[in-house]
């Protein structure tokens, strides 16, 4: 009989077959800090910051952009650079990053000081996803890489919960929530010092395979992703940024009762970290084909009965499933087209979706002065569907033989 300490199944090398598990979870876990807690605690606590410090709805929204294009920045740099460094030097760095962000936000007494604070939290988000997409590919089984992808797509769910909770019980004391969000931060910091093995990844015998060129990123295979991802995008923008104003300008739901939406839209978030599975037994079409549509579901119900309690909360529990399943779909079939810089294919995908979640509002703001909110989301419903076709067929997985072997036994258990 063989016997397993508590250190023995946490020990950070790759080799041990408790590593995975334990990776996985650490990966879960900083995901919710740099993306729950640093990306997205902003727009939770906007309402508490601006009240505050003053600040008039333009400062608002330009401290929001200038998070928004700083983030991009960020996850092209990482992207472009991921697999020259080890991953535990960016994973670890997001960290402190982040951590460092939310700490000198929640102890600001001026603005310029607060708006560095939350500019910073919101960086380390940019600077984790390439390189621990490289740490994936490179570390895990087979097996193991669409479920870790499926639960790090869906990492930042327990965190929005978190923040949400802080945004209804702290209402007033915004600057305490994110001293306690910074102290998670560096707890999860540590883990991951502790956990994540020093070792360089691994490097083809050739180099390189895929050196970074404009011919790389416009290869015809690419284009029906930048297209899915681009509405996703603006699927996720606009609900996140307007679904809240569209129920309480209607009706069906009131301060402080609103902050409780985005711990609904978290809650319904979780199962989602299982969607791993989905992608092996589904393929990334199937996946989608199901999940976009879904989201497309909950915009409609949206539309129509904004001022209804029972079809808003309908609406949030089906976005919040749904609308996190796409993303492990369009992880997957980014690093497949990208297989020898998985980096460069997660960091494709982030960057996309980055551009649409800034130009969403902007349309959004566009068009909904000639056809209403309700109109604007009822498009977006049907753009949720028209989508399906472009979808890929036969991914399974992010590698070839990682596709093989789970096309041949897609029930194995893991």
């Amino acid at each position: 009989m063989i016997k397993y300490s508590l250190k023995s199944c946490f020990m950070p090398y790759p080799s041990n077959q408790h590593f995975p598990l334990a990776f996985t979870a650490a990966c879960v876990a900083m995901t919710s800090v740099t993306y729950g807690m640093g990306r997205y605690a902003y727009g939770l606590f906007l309402p508490s910051i601006g009240a505050q410090l003053d600040l008039t709805t333009f400062d608002l929204a330009l401290i929001a952009s200038l998070n928004a294009i700083l983030y991009l920045v960020a996850t092209i740099v990482a992207s472009a650079t991921a697999i020259h460094f080890r991953p535990r030097t960016f994973i670890l760095l997001s960290g402190v990053t982040t951590t460092a962000g939310l700490l000198l936000a929640g102890m600001a007494t001026s603005v310029a000081v607060a708006t560095v604070g939350i500019v910073l939290a919101g960086i380390g988000a940019g600077i984790l996803s390439p390189a621990m997409f490289e740490a994936i590919e490179a570390w895990l089984p087979v097996q193991w890489k669409p479920r870790a992808i499926g639960a790090v797509n869906a990492g930042a769910a327990p965190g929005i919960v978190l923040t949400g909770l802080a945004a209804y019980w702290l209402q007033s004391s915004w600057q305490q929530a994110w001293i306690v969000m910074a102290g998670i931060g560096l707890v999860v910091t540590l883990w991951h010092f502790w956990l994540i093995p020093t070792a360089r990844l691994p490097r083809p015998a050739s180099g390189v395979a895929l050196p970074l060129g404009f011919s790389l990123f416009t290869r015809r295979a690419c284009m029906p992703l930048y297209v899915s991802v681009f509405v996703y995008g603006l699927l996720l923008s606009t609900y996140l940024t307007f679904a809240v104003d569209l129920v309480l300008s209607t009706g069906g739901m009131a301060f402080p009762m609103d902050r409780l939406f985005w711990v609904l839209l978290g809650l319904a978030g979780l199962p989602a970290m299982l969607t791993g599975a989905a992608v092996l037994r589904l393929g990334v079409r199937g996946l989608l084909a199901i999940s976009m549509p879904a989201c497309g579901l909950s915009y409609a119900l949206l539309a129509l009965a904004p001022g209804n309690q029972l079809v808003v909360i309908t609406s949030a529990i089906l976005f919040g499933a749904a609308s996190i399943a796409p993303g492990n779909g369009f992880l997957v079939w980014g690093i497949s087209l990208f297989r020898e810089r998985p980096s460069i294919g997660s960091g494709t995908v982030f960057v996309v979706l980055s551009i649409a979640i800034i130009i969403g509002p902007i349309l959004f703001g566009i068009i909904a002065t000639q056809i209403g909110s309700q109109g604007f989301f009822l498009v977006m419903a049907v753009l949720s569907v028209a989508i399906v076709p472009l979808f890929p067929r036969a991914i399974f997985s992010t590698g070839h033989a990682g596709d093989q072997a789970l096309l041949d036994n897609p029930t194995a258990d893991f």
